[in-house]
């Protein structure tokens, strides 16, 4: 039995698993990419070791997680969405904004890990930070050099790679929104947030709220299958590794429930859960020729399975205090 990468717990229980077929038709229709979507396989089954991937969940902390417990690097994410797109403001954003308000910034620094475009470093660049205190790490090589064509200092390597080792106690600000849950060898992960951060610095996380992801597999829609989401973070498997590294959980709080938002995300993630059956009518319309004639197709299709969705909005309406979208916590160092 597998023990929780978060607790080190021993008590684990098996949700589900995945094959390497099914994971990778969750990322890329074989209708349309035929030969991508068997790369994908493929190398899903490389990354792995084996067919498939089970996920388990820690009786103890709550974190769910990928057995084998491994990310998807560069390839994965090339052959799943070589593509990527970047939203402009997400509530995590506001969030830290309103703590960064209060710790009064000035003179300070800051590093974002998996900045993307940097959509959240425009909101703080001179503002609260001066653009000289401002870094950024993404693996994509396109967001790299937009970066540093806004003058932050960019970087595409891992934050534990040796690139870091001399910059010890370089930040006061540490950033990772919507990339923890991505991240495998989590240990190194928090030995490397300590290491960087100054005395008295502060990490802001924000990832997937579990309890959001648990009722749409619950009620049918898309499961998150790994290696995408690899980690299903809890305040408690947060507050376990926290203390495993000298850190202190500070905060944790979950994005108030947005309903129009919920919505949209269910309709279609519902349909894109049906789409990935073969030979489903979703995974026809999927397959089509990417035009103005297929958006419409899809949108037509994802409608109307909208009545039968009807009970799962009525059960988020009733569960509508914990089905916020994102998770965040502040962690700071202590000493």
């Amino acid at each position: 039995m597998s023990n929780c990468p978060a607790c080190g717990g021993h008590s684990t229980a098996k949700l589900f698993d995945v094959t390497a077929d099914q994971a990778s038709r969750s990322f890329v229709n074989p209708r349309q990419y035929p030969d991508r979507s068997k790369e994908l396989t493929r190398h899903l089954a490389l990354l792995w070791g084996c067919s498939r991937c089970d996920v388990r969940r820690c009786a103890d902390c709550g974190f769910g997680f990928a057995e084998p417990f491994v990310a998807g690097g560069p390839e994965f994410y090339n052959l799943a969405a070589p593509h990527p797109s970047y939203p402009t403001m997400k509530w995590e954003y506001a969030r830290t904004i309103e703590e960064f308000r209060v710790m009064k910034t000035a003179g300070r620094t800051v590093i974002d890990v998996g900045a993307g475009f940097g959509y959240f470093l425009d909101l703080v660049n001179n503002k609260l930070f001066r653009t000289s205190d401002i870094y950024a790490v993404d693996y994509n090589e396109q967001a790299i050099s937009v970066l540093k064509l806004k003058g932050f200092n960019a970087y595409s390597s891992d934050l534990r790679s040796d690139s870091f080792e001399p910059m010890k106690e370089a930040f006061d600000i540490i950033c990772m929104f919507q990339v923890f849950e991505h991240m495998d060898r989590v240990d190194e992960v928090f030995a490397r947030l300590k290491y960087l951060l100054k005395a008295q610095g502060s990490v802001f996380i924000a990832v997937p709220n579990d309890i959001r992801t648990y009722f749409m597999e619950r009620h049918g829609s898309l499961v998150d299958v790994p290696p995408n989401h690899i980690g299903r973070w809890t305040r408690e498997a947060f507050g376990a590794i926290c203390r495993r590294h000298g850190l202190q959980l500070t905060k944790c709080e979950r994005e108030p429930f947005k309903l129009v938002s919920f919505l949209k995300q269910d309709l279609v993630e519902s349909f894109l859960s049906r789409a990935e059956k073969p030979g489903s009518v979703g995974e026809f319309v999927r397959g089509l020729p990417r035009s103005q004639a297929q958006r419409i197709a899809l949108a037509l299709t994802a409608l109307a399975f909208s009545p039968s969705r009807l009970p799962a909005w009525t059960d988020a309406a009733r569960n509508s205090s914990t089905l916020g979208s994102a998770l965040w916590v502040r962690i700071d160092k202590i000493s």
